[in-house]
């Protein structure tokens, strides 16, 4: 007797089955190579986030610009003599466990003018560290930019939040005979650049490895640079 055309429900099912196995293996392969690229996607944010930081504020240091002060005159009888601002001012500063220094000068990068609807030639720059409200345990780098330069620099402008896992920002100041922690302070160094500006940098990038080890957790940065002006 002659078989009829079509399957029989043992071949549907162990299509189905196979189908259904192959699609679990698909699956499996897809997931893994999802997990693997977000992994990598991860390491390469934490092996970027210190070089991008350390670039940012090394090309600022580069631009900085000691603005030309005329020679105020002399008071008046009985008068105390306006104090000179400093147009480069770094301080030494201890916050949590780390260095939390604080720079302000002029640099003399472009920068947007959003009131003027122009590009200003100089501007205020400053950065410092501030409190992570997530994780008491590092600080959140902020930059300050301002385009209206005046006898004010470490005050004004706008805040931009950098990256908000720091552990230590810290700056030393080279005058060409010793390291120094702090700038701007002498009336000498009101009219002067540091001869080299040293950036030290600890991140803390890997928040779980962070719970971890944190010792193991933190990437440190030493970048030195020197003012062209």
């Amino acid at each position: 007797m002659k078989r009829e055309s079509g399957f029989t429900l043992l071949e549907v099912l162990l299509t189905i089955t196979i189908t259904a196995v192959m699609i679990g293996i698909i699956y499996g392969v897809l997931v893994a190579t999802l997990q693997a690229r977000t992994k990598l996607e991860h390491t390469a944010e934490i092996d970027e986030a210190g070089p991008v930081l350390l670039k940012l504020i090394s090309d600022d240091i580069a631009a900085a610009f000691v603005p030309p002060v005329p020679e105020a005159p002399p008071p008046a009888e009985g008068e105390v003599a306006p104090e000179n601002p400093s147009y480069f001012t770094g301080k030494d500063n201890s916050q949590g466990a780390g260095d939390a220094d604080t720079l302000d000068f002029v640099s003399s990068r472009d920068v947007w003018d959003p009131a003027n609807q122009r590009v200003a030639d100089f501007s205020e720059v400053g950065y410092f560290l501030r409190t992570n409200p997530d994780d008491s345990s590092v600080q959140m780098l902020v930059r300050r930019e301002d385009p209206y330069v005046d006898d004010k620099p470490a005050t004004g402008g706008t805040l931009q939040e950098m990256y908000n896992r720091v552990k230590t920002f810290k700056l030393e100041y080279w005058d060409g005979e010793a390291w120094l922690n702090t700038w701007g302070d002498q009336e000498a160094q009101k009219k002067a650049l540091p001869k080299i500006v040293k950036i030290t940098l600890v991140i803390v990038p890997d928040a779980e490895l962070a719970k971890k080890d944190p010792v193991a957790a933190e990437k440190k940065y030493i970048m030195e640079v020197a003012p062209v002006h």
